[in-house]
């Protein structure tokens, strides 16, 4: 939930930004750019969200089973939430360039 509100705003503070000098995402470009900063953040929020949901269903199924414990699960999720930091936005920006 606080990856999305953070995600939310800085939409909000990029879309309040004035646009001739540029928000302070868009670095000056708002015709080009503001759009892309605004998919990437919103997808990469998202994506962040629910790759962290299944690595949480995945580890509660695994509990459920008696393979691994509290410990484990929530080692997996640390894992999960620190590798998924950085690789979410970067899978945003990639999918959002694709589809433009």
């Amino acid at each position: 939930m606080c990856i999305l509100a953070a995600a939310g705003g800085l939409i909000a503070l990029e879309l309040s930004a004035t646009c001739p000098p540029g928000g302070p995402l868009a670095f000056g470009d708002c015709a080009r750019v503001r759009p892309l900063v605004m998919d990437v953040i919103g997808l990469g929020a998202a994506l962040y969200v629910v790759g962290l949901s299944a690595v949480l269903a995945w580890v509660s199924g695994l509990r459920r089973r008696g393979v691994a414990d509290a410990t484990a699960a929530r080692d997996w999720y640390l894992l999960a939430a620190l590798v998924g930091l950085p690789a979410a936005p970067l899978l945003a920006f990639t999918l959002v360039s694709a589809l433009r």
